[in-house]
């Protein structure tokens, strides 16, 4: 009896030691004898769209404290037209406001790292595709830029 225990035992802990070592080298073996990242071939890169210079703006904080941040916006427009549509000084007007209001409601710690600014420039992207017309069956800004980032 008691030699059957130690058999069962021994074949618990012989299984044991076979998955972690099993796992682990699976896990090592992954981690560093994978492929490389897939290279991106020129024909992946799309070329810019027509830019649109909406201006720099300087706007207050939502913070407790005084904070300001000044940013120089540029739109990459989805297309020849809609550069065309968006000209006109009415869309500029309304995009600007957008801007501004945008940027007020943000708070200086969730913009002033590299990640803060990407998530800015997605909700500005939004916001004014939000107002802006469709443009050929497509949103009319493409993605938002910055040419100027600064808080205070």
């Amino acid at each position: 009896m008691a030699l059957a225990k130690k058999t069962i035992i021994a074949v618990v802990v012989g299984i044991l030691v076979l998955a972690v070592g099993i796992g682990g080298g699976l896990f090592l073996g992954l981690k560093y004898f994978s492929a490389p990242p897939e290279i991106i071939r020129e024909t992946d890169i799309q070329d810019p769209g027509p830019m649109l210079e909406l201006g720099q703006f300087t706007s207050t904080l939502a913070d407790s404290e005084t904070r300001i941040v000044r940013v120089n916006v540029t739109a990459e427009l989805s297309s020849p037209l809609a550069m065309e549509r968006l000209a006109d000084p009415g869309w500029q007007v309304m995009m600007k406001d957008e801007i501004l209001r945008t940027l007020k409601d943000q708070r200086f710690d969730n913009i002033r790292f590299a990640e803060g600014m990407e998530k800015l420039k997605l909700d500005l992207k939004s916001r004014l595709n939000a107002i802006l017309p469709r443009v050929e069956d497509e949103l009319a800004i493409r993605r938002v830029l910055f040419d100027e980032f600064m808080t205070q």
